[in-house]
């Protein structure tokens, strides 16, 4: 192969590297339940909606005697790990032995709303083995409306594994994202001092 040939086939191959590198460093991100084609408006606008709190990891430990010692790991519409490719969007650590457990994933997601809140789901977890009837885990994700506060106080509230289906940890956190727009409306006041 003569020089220039050889440059180029070089300059080709890192240009191949590149766009794959590209590719992989790229992050997944929701997917809700369905084939694309039946997704809602309303849950194409609410993932948007939640587009700000993605670039946030979120933790939160829970000691209960000295048996459960675990902290819990979120991103809204990330993974958490992104170089385990598990899709796992909330994460359960055990600080006793290192082991992981997915709890629900970005990539069988719900996501509904109300007047002042947002409920993120994430379904698809590890399964719960003898509990639930073995069902996979599930998170639920309350977030509500606290203006002025991109994030803050993410907790978990419970989870309820008693049950023989429709299992489920239950968490909550608040943001403006979840705060309804605010009519922008003169006063009476306003009127008259303009006048």
């Amino acid at each position: 192969m003569s020089p220039p040939c050889h440059t180029s086939a070089l300059l080709l191959v890192f240009m191949a590297l590149a766009v794959a590198g590209a590719e992989q460093s790229e992050e997944r991100s929701c997917d809700v339940i369905g084939d694309e084609s039946s997704e809602s408006q309303m849950e194409r606008a609410l993932l948007k909606k939640l587009e700000p709190l993605s670039h946030m990891r979120f933790n939160v430990t829970v000691e209960k005697g000295k048996t459960e010692n675990y902290i819990y790991h979120f991103r809204v519409c990330r993974e958490v790990n992104s170089t385990s490719h598990d899709f796992g969007g909330l994460v359960q650590t055990d600080r006793q032995n290192g082991k992981t457990t997915v709890i629900g994933r970005i990539n069988e997601t719900q996501v509904f709303n109300g007047s002042d809140w947002i409920m993120l789901i994430y379904k698809g977890g590890d399964s719960y083995g003898r509990h639930c009837s073995g069902e996979k885990r599930r998170a639920v994700i309350m977030i509500s409306c606290k203006r002025g506060v991109t994030a803050s106080s993410f907790s978990i509230i419970s989870e309820e594994r008693e049950k023989e289906q429709e299992c489920f940890y239950l968490f909550e956190m608040d943001s403006s994202v979840a705060c309804p727009a605010e009519n922008s409306h003169l006063s009476v006041g306003s009127i008259l001092l303009i006048t």
